[in-house]
């Protein structure tokens, strides 16, 4: 629900409640003159809790505002992250071969990424080939790496907006399970040319502490096809979202106007 919606039906629910303790006054009216103590206990309580409502709506609704393009930016950034994800896992799968540049094309393989059955097969597929644990290793590390990059530079602007800042910590989860899937890869199966810089990392990791009990095929399956399903719904509803702050209809307008202009 949008925060305008939010803050519309917190209004009316406010309403609502007004209304209805009014109206017990002429059904029990003696009640609250023999209480006057309680009466102005449930009066303020009522007053405090639509201020606060209200008022954290009017505040949510200006913190979109003030920085609505920064924001979709973030946004953006955040939707490449998880979009950059979900298709080079599902090459990587060989579920498909991605598009760029073609809508179309590529909901299309989101409906593929998000058939889960499928995904779950290809997954099974990949890590009994002799070299899938390694081709997952070094993907899941550069996206790792990608992501930790893109939510250091974005963080501090997302966290303060309290609108967004649940879609930052989906982007965080996503972030931290290709983290998980690469430790225990790493320090399970180490690659050859490991550098030592990489192997104190894996080895200092959290991860690491649960790597042998996590290593088997059962839960690097389940991590690939969730890091799959996660990373496409975050593609489209950060999407939607980015977008809604700022529409594309914004931007040609802005675009003329800017061309107009003396």
């Amino acid at each position: 629900m949008s925060g305008d919606r939010r803050l519309v039906l917190a209004a009316a629910v406010g309403l609502l409640l007004i209304g209805a303790v009014v109206g017990s006054d002429f059904v029990v009216a003696s009640f609250w003159a023999r209480h006057a103590l309680l009466t102005s206990l449930v009066a303020n309580v009522v007053v405090v809790a639509i201020t606060v409502v209200v008022l954290n709506g009017l505040l949510e609704r200006r913190d979109r505002q003030r920085w609505s393009l920064l924001a979709q930016s973030a946004l953006f950034a955040l939707t490449q992250s998880a979009r950059a994800t979900w298709t080079a896992m599902i090459e990587l799968l060989d579920i498909a071969d991605v598009q760029s540049g073609d809508l179309d094309s590529l909901r299309g393989d989101a409906r593929l990424a998000l058939d889960t059955p499928r995904v779950s097969e290809a997954a099974q597929r990949l890590l009994s080939e002799e070299d899938g644990r390694a081709r997952l290793q070094r993907l899941s590390l550069a996206l790792t790496q990608h992501y930790d990059d893109v939510i250091a530079n974005w963080a501090a602007v997302m966290v303060g907006a309290r609108p967004y800042a649940e879609l930052l910590d989906s982007h965080v989860e996503l972030a931290g399970r290709l983290e998980w899937l690469s430790s225990v890869l790493a320090h399970n199966e180490p690659a050859p040319d490991q550098s030592r810089r990489d192997r104190n990392l894996t080895r200092s990791s959290i991860a690491a502490e649960n790597a042998d009990a996590l290593g088997g095929d059962e839960w690097l399956h389940d991590m690939v096809v969730s890091v799959v399903n996660l990373a496409t719904r975050l593609d489209y509803q950060s999407r939607e979202t980015a977008f809604s702050i700022v529409s594309q209809e914004w931007w040609v307008e802005r675009t003329a106007g800017l061309i107009r202009s003396p």
